[in-house]
């Protein structure tokens, strides 16, 4: 024991500091993401899927030159109950303000049937930011999941942090929100091509609770069109595929089949299906596992 602290004394004099373990960024189980050619990592639960939430700004119309479509991709993981997102804006020459982000995007897509507070502005690393708070209604406005926004402004490109189904008092939020990392290299684990929010495990049929049932449906935050394909394109093949897919309690679309529709549409259908990003329904207090129909349409344009 005397040697010990001998030991300890003389580090400290000759300015030798004992290692002491890395902050963690996230609950223990979550790791660090890195999206290099976007120049950021965020801390999530688990592999995020990802997302071509699709571009934005004017349509190309008339002569030359076209307007500039802008990049738009998310970033989505759940766990107990939260979707969490990290979205990307491409900004080239900074032409948007954060503000539009949040009313000619969110509000339109992830943030629709949402009350937003008035947001509290703070500046971070020399960037501007923007914070709100959120309860996010279901299309009938029967319920609401508290939820909140993270805006970041970076140069020639943007960012917006969701959390959607618990606010920043809850610890898992609040370090989510504080764990963007912005710079050309980025530390984490590659993301790729993402992973898939599709369950490869069904879920027993007495698990299925009838979503009339349920004290709260399953609130769909993501459901990504599905792509028209190449060879479809050839045929010139237009019409409708129908599934019927469980939304599961943990998260995860399980159970998929397709009831109907054109057999060249279902590939391209069930990989949409497996992208949605939702909060499970509820009875009697807990997450549980309910049935849902989904049509996708499917049109030359």
């Amino acid at each position: 024991m005397l040697k010990l602290v001998l030991t300890t004394v003389l580090l400290t004099v000759l300015g030798i500091q004992i290692a002491t373990p890395a902050q963690t960024t996230g609950p223990a189980d979550w790791k660090r993401f890195r999206v290099t050619t976007e120049h950021f990592s965020i801390s999530l639960p688990a592999l995020p899927d990802v997302i071509q939430r699709g571009q934005y700004g004017t349509i190309p119309v008339g002569p030359p030159p076209f307007p500039v479509r802008k990049a738009a991709n998310s970033y989505a993981a759940y766990a107990d109950g939260v979707v969490y997102l990290l979205i990307y804006f491409a900004n080239p020459k900074h032409d948007e303000q954060l503000e539009f982000f949040l009313d000619q995007q969110l509000k339109r897509n992830e943030l629709r049937n949402a009350d937003m507070l008035a947001p509290n502005e703070t500046s971070e690393n020399g960037r501007r930011v923007l914070n709100y708070q959120f309860n996010k209604y279901d299309p009938r406005k029967t319920f609401s999941y508290p939820g909140t926004l993270k805006l970041v402004d970076d140069k020639d490109r943007a960012f917006a942090l969701l959390a959607i189904g618990k606010d920043q008092t809850d610890a898992s939020v609040a370090q989510f929100l504080q764990s963007l990392e912005i710079g050309d290299k980025p530390s984490g684990v590659d993301v790729s091509e993402g992973a898939s929010n599709a369950s490869d495990v069904n879920e027993p049929p007495d698990t299925i609770v009838a979503a009339n049932t349920a004290s709260r449906k399953a609130m769909i935050i993501i459901r990504p069109e599905p792509h028209y394909t190449e060879a479809a394109r050839r045929k010139k093949l237009q019409g409708s595929v129908t599934l019927r897919v469980v939304l599961s309690a943990a998260g995860k679309v399980t159970n998929v089949e397709v009831t109907s529709g054109l057999p060249d549409f279902a590939g391209s259908s069930i990989e949409a299906a497996g992208k949605i990003q939702f909060i499970p329904a509820m009875k009697d207090g807990r997450f549980v596992s309910t049935a849902v129909e989904l049509q996708y349409n499917y049109n030359i344009y």
